[in-house]
């Protein structure tokens, strides 16, 4: 076994040799296994172990188990005890929240190059099965990932039993976990009931299903690259937003293909999103993260936090942040220009106020008869929610003076004799 895991490290990680690594280490035979073949092929290893407290004095001698077997063979041992509980999360993930969050402060503080666990073939297999009872997409029936950033598994070409065996056979020792043979949890069903039944069918079962989920792999591969360029295509970049045309979306016939195409914003309905795209404008859908929005003949995808709504002084000395405003003296006797403002510093209070749009604005924009409500204006403008959201207004107390780079009230706006001259620079 030794020699085909040196070559498996060879082909699929080369870097690890000249690597600092931090092996998490349960007690069990998985970790074990991994850290005895890590020692016996001469790499830097530190050792990481979790104490969650969720087996009472179990917990307690599989942490002296391993803290002995660290100081054995002169390995740096690191441990932490846990309290279990994080607000909205099951116990097996909050552990699994607090171990990782742990070992990431381990590699960055203690500076490790790679975080390596003992995940094998059958915990791959589970993560398979577990996903496919999800409906979790392509990706969620790929098994567990053999890199995830610094985070490495190299015991997956191995099954549990190649582990098992191994270590009786070079007389590694290990605990055993009693929680593992319990019922209690779905990922524990899979593996005590329903993955000894398919292999009982078929003995070939579990590499029978690594070549399955490699060649999942491969078309998922396929299917990344045919996302990449359609979004390259169709999935246009403007001022913080995606803007796709809606018929690009209704012409495909895949659903899963639009699940991909939007699961990395967190829209993972396929048919939300076509029923989006036969809806009137204004209609919106939303993601954790982002919105998606249907405007005219686009949908157009933001991050939803990306709103300003803080107003801003603007004084002689202009403004650079959050648009850029600038502000000059002298006499301007100049043509009309949407992004320059003319001014008589006499009939204004200093300084002006830069903000956002509110439900009762109303302005009297030049060029037209009587005031128009600014909702009223937007809406003609043909301006989307997202446009609404970004558009700032410069105002004098309450009096709005001007739709920046868009329109002027005409109240104090000047073009013969003005002393202020205030500039919007586009970027």
């Amino acid at each position: 076994m030794i020699d085909q895991f040196e070559k498996h490290i060879y082909n699929e990680f080369p870097f690890l040799k000249n690597s600092k690594l931090l092996v998490c280490v349960s007690g069990g035979v998985d970790s074990m296994v991994l850290s005895n073949l890590l020692l016996q092929l001469e790499y830097k290893i530190g050792i990481a172990h979790c104490n969650f407290n969720l087996r009472g004095s179990e917990s307690d001698l599989d942490e002296e188990f391993v803290r002995e077997y660290a100081k054995n063979k002169s390995i740096v041992f690191h441990f932490k005890s846990f309290k279990t509980k994080l607000a909205k999360h099951s116990t097996q993930m909050a552990a699994r929240t607090l171990r990782y969050d742990w070992f990431n402060y381990l590699l960055h503080s203690k500076e490790y190059d790679y975080i390596l666990t003992a995940h094998h073939l059958d915990d791959s297999l589970e993560t398979f099965i577990l996903n496919l009872s999800r409906a979790s997409g392509i990706e969620g029936l790929l098994g567990i990932k053999p890199i995830n950033n610094n985070l490495i598994r190299p015991l997956l070409i191995f099954s549990k039993e190649n582990l098992i065996s191994y270590a009786i056979e070079t007389n590694i020792k290990w605990r055993e976990d009693s929680s593992n043979i319990k019922d209690d949890y779905l990922r524990n069903k899979i593996r005590n009931n329903i993955i000894p039944q398919l292999k009982e069918l078929d003995p070939n079962f579990l590499i029978q299903s690594k070549k399955s989920m490699n060649f999942l792999r491969e078309s998922n591969e396929v299917l990344k690259r045919y996302v990449n360029e359609f979004k390259n295509e169709h999935f246009i970049n403007i001022d913080n937003q995606i803007k796709i045309f809606k018929t690009s979306i209704i012409k495909i016939e895949s659903e899963n293909f639009i699940y991909e195409l939007f699961k990395k914003y967190g829209f993972k309905s396929p048919k939300e999103i076509l029923s989006l795209c036969k809806s009137i404008s204004g209609k919106m859908i939303k993601s954790s993260e982002y919105t998606l929005l249907s405007d005219r003949d686009f949908l157009i995808i933001k991050l939803s936090n990306l709103v300003d709504n803080n107003k801003y002084n603007v004084g002689l000395d202009g403004i650079q942040e959050p648009i850029k405003l600038t502000v000059s003296k002298g006499v301007f006797n100049e043509d009309y220009n949407s992004n320059i403002l003319f001014l008589d510093i006499k009939e204004i209070k200093l300084p002006l106020i830069l903000r956002k749009y509110k439900k009762a604005d109303f302005f009297y924009p030049n060029k037209m008869n009587g005031k128009k409500m600014i909702s009223k204006y937007f809406k003609d403008e043909k301006m989307s929610y997202f446009d609404k959201q970004n558009q700032w207004l410069l105002c004098d107390g309450s009096e709005i003076l001007w739709v920046v780079g868009m329109r002027f009230d005409k109240r104090k706006y000047i073009t013969k004799n003005a002393n202020i001259k205030i500039e919007f620079n586009e970027v």
